[in-house]
Formats: structure tokens, sequence, C-alpha cells
């Protein structure tokens, strides 16, 4: 690969701005990835048990994560700026950061494994074997947040009957409520943030399939050639967490509908 020859002084001042437009880009791109704060979780909160544990099991991948989207970002724009001439090489720069930014992890990845491998029938065995691993952090973590939800549905369902019956009045109940509405808010942002890492991670592993086997995303998906075909032969654990993946969020976002439709029930008691 070759370079455009800087002037060390505007060298050096480009260069700075290239890496200050990644870190940019990664901050944008990582918003999600949020730490519960010492506290966060109130200790008189019969259900932050399992918002913890949420928490906890992110962290498990979280460093890793990290580091690989940072590689991809700072990559990403050194090569669009190397690629760029003149007064466009700014524009480069950030092109490229972006583009490294968005595929950073995956990419990484990938690059991590290839150097890694014998060959292709050892590089599948070790994405399989990471799926693996992911597996059992999404059966953990599917668990807690299903968990969560059903506490939250509890205490809201427990707030509801005190203010039927009378035994919460009404300016006690908002107040309630408001604690409640500011709880589940919290555990939303964690379990997006925790979602949002494994889909991360479950990409990365149909992407090294994929790229590995010479096929797109989609052909691996879709298992649509023999290439494709083959590569899921060696990768079950990739297709199974992808599987598992999506049935979690998807299970999830109908509990958490239920408990905003619940929220607002309580809302209409209180007038």
């Amino acid at each position: 690969m070759k370079f455009t020859v800087m002037t060390p002084v505007r060298g050096f001042a480009r260069a700075t701005t290239v890496l200050a437009l990644a870190g940019m880009v990664l901050a944008a791109g990582c918003t999600e990835q949020i730490v519960l704060a010492p506290g966060a979780v109130d200790a008189n909160d019969s259900c932050g048990k399992y918002l913890t544990g949420i928490s906890e099991a992110r962290q498990t991948e979280i460093n890793k994560q990290a580091q690989n989207a940072a590689a991809g970002a700072v990559f990403g724009a050194i090569l669009g700026a190397a690629v760029s001439s003149g007064d466009d090489r700014l524009k480069g720069a950030l092109a490229g950061a972006a583009i490294g930014g968005l595929t950073g992890f995956s990419a990484t990845y990938y690059s991590q494994k290839q150097a890694n491998a014998r060959d292709a029938a050892t590089l599948l065995a070790s994405v399989n074997q990471d799926a693996t691993k992911e597996q059992a952090l999404v059966t953990r973590t599917g668990a807690n947040v299903a968990e969560l939800r059903r506490c939250r549905a509890g205490q809201t369902a427990q707030l509801a009957a005190g203010i039927k019956a009378g035994k919460i009045d009404k300016a006690t109940g908002r107040k309630e409520l408001a604690v409640l509405r500011k709880r589940i808010a919290t555990d939303n942002k964690v379990v997006s943030a925790t979602f949002n890492g494994i889909g991360q991670r479950v990409d990365s592993y149909v992407d090294a399939t994929a790229a590995t086997a010479a096929v797109s995303r989609a052909e691996v998906l879709a298992a649509s050639n023999a290439s494709a075909r083959s590569a899921r032969a060696a990768t079950p654990a990739v297709t199974k967490v992808t599987s598992s993946s999506k049935n979690m969020q998807a299970q999830d976002a109908k509990a958490q509908a239920g408990l905003e439709a619940s929220l607002n029930s309580i809302e209409k008691l209180l007038g």
C-alpha cells in the first residue's frame, strides 16, 4: 500500500485529526455501551438482582468488543486518508473512519481468527467454539432478562391492585408509579446495551463464516449454495446462537410492550 508523502508538521497534524475523527466515530458507535454506576441499583428494589446479573454478564465480553471496534475505526480512518489526496484527504479520513467503525468488530475478529488459523477448517472450528461460548451467555442473559421483566410485571400488578383496593391513595400511587417508570427505563437501557453487544458479536461469527467460505452473509444465513451450506455445517453453533439471539429479543419486546401497557393502565386509574 502506498501512502501519500506529507511534510512532518502537516503530516502530524493530519494524523492527529484522523485519530480524533476515529475516536469520535467510535464514541458515536458505542453510545449504548453503558455500565451500571455504583449504587445505580436500589438496594430496596426486589428486582435489582436480575438487573445486576444482566450487567455482569455484559462485562464478560465488553472489553474485547471495545478493543475490536477501536481497531476497526482507527484502521478505517488511516486507510481513508491513505487512499485520498490533496484537499480530499481530510474528507477521505472521515469516510474511512465511518466505514471502519461500522464494520470494525467483524473485520478485526475475522482478521484475528485468520491470523491464528492453519486453514479454513481450523478457522471455522474456532468460530464455532466462540459461538458455543456465546450461546451460554445468551441463555444466561435471556433467563435474567425474562426474570427481570416478570419481576417488574409483579411490581406493576401489585401497585395497580393497591390503587384499585383503595390501599394506595392517588398521591402515593403517582410517586410509586414514577419510581417504577424510572426503574424500568434503566432496565431498558441495560437490556438494550446487552442485546446490542451480543448482536455485534453474533454478526461477527456470521461474517467470519461467510468470509471463510467466500460467500455473502445472506448466502450463509439462507444456506443458498454449496459453499454456504458447507460452512454452516461446520459452524452449527453460529446458526443456533443467531436464532437464540433473535428469539430472546423478540420475547423481550413482547414483555416490554406488556409492561408499558400496564403502566399506562395505572396512569388511567390515577386519573
